[in-house]
């Protein structure tokens, strides 16, 4: 059995490794890869000359271990535990496999998993983290990185959700990317950071429905280097995953590069909330009122 686990362990370390070699050849995503590789030097100065960070990354409180949230934070931000979606990974509060969205539009993803519930404390964090909070890519992977490991154990390569040029000059970084290249040091998982383009600029989708997010994030995103994709098992990283449009659409352009399997991690997903179905949506369904609880399971 041991020797079996070894020639298990060694036959993923040697298909990592081959992931990686792939992702070194490829222009693009070296450059990135670069970028990445100065990042974690400069990281390391910085703690050379001022000592590690030993601050919550969400209330400035010392901490006296490795860990990047406190424990009275841990213990206040909403995990995004108990009963979620298979699919979406979305929470909600009932015992059955798939929300009512997930099984009236089925996503191309397979699965996808989130660390916390976008609500309370964490809706702050999250909006630190696009407007400067560069710092809480680590938090939060550190989060994240766990639940790679338990439900996506196949995975062998990630990427990032993309930005048009445009949209990262104005920001200054893409937070997806920084969490995605946390993850890959954290997880050993080859990063191809130039993986996938943003053709063109979408418009804001906050007040937009899921029907209307798909309409407008079609056609926006394209694998940029398809042998990298070919056959694998893909993790697209993001900071939220709201409807799963993002996610759906970034999905179906790996898919169509040949990846095998494609999940989704973030680092929060908005809770799956029901709604009053209109009397023809009701009449449709052989029922009336609100949609009955849409079926989940634990996380």
């Amino acid at each position: 059995m041991k020797g079996d686990q070894k020639e298990g362990a060694a036959a993923k370390g040697a298909k990592n490794a081959g992931a990686a070699e792939g992702i070194k050849n490829a222009g693009a995503a070296g450059e990135g890869r670069a970028r990445g590789g100065l990042r974690r030097l400069l990281e390391l100065a910085h703690e050379a000359v001022f000592g590690k960070s030993c601050v919550c990354a969400a209330c400035g409180e010392d901490v006296f271990d490795d860990a990047l949230f406190c424990e009275r934070c841990l213990r206040e931000l909403p995990v995004n535990g108990g009963y979620v979606c298979s699919k979406c990974g979305r929470a909600i509060g009932a015992d059955y496999p798939v929300c009512l969205e997930c099984k009236a539009h089925m996503p191309l993803y397979d699965a996808a998993r989130s660390a916390f519930r976008y609500e309370g404390r964490v809706v702050g964090l999250i909006r630190r983290f696009k407007t400067g909070g560069r710092y809480l890519a680590e938090a939060f992977a550190e989060r994240m990185a766990p639940l790679l490991s338990a439900h996506f154990p196949d995975a062998d390569l990630i990427v990032c959700v993309p930005m048009t040029e445009k949209a990262r000059r104005k920001r200054g970084y893409n937070q997806a990317d920084l969490l995605a290249d946390a993850l890959s040091r954290r997880s050993g998982l080859p990063y191809a950071p130039a993986a996938l383009v943003k053709t063109r600029d979408t418009a804001a989708q906050k007040q937009l429905s899921a029907a209307e997010r798909a309409k407008n994030l079609a056609g926006s995103f394209r694998v940029h280097e398809r042998s990298l994709c070919r056959g694998r098992h893909i993790v697209i990283v993001d900071d939220v995953l709201t409807t799963g449009a993002t996610a759906d659409a970034v999905a179906k352009a790996l898919r169509g590069a040949g990846a095998e399997r494609v999940y989704a991690l973030t680092a929060a997903s908005v809770p799956y909330r029901e709604r009053v179905r209109t009397p023809e949506e009701a009449l449709s369904a052989g029922g009336e009122g609100t949609a009955p609880p849409a079926p989940l399971k634990k996380a």
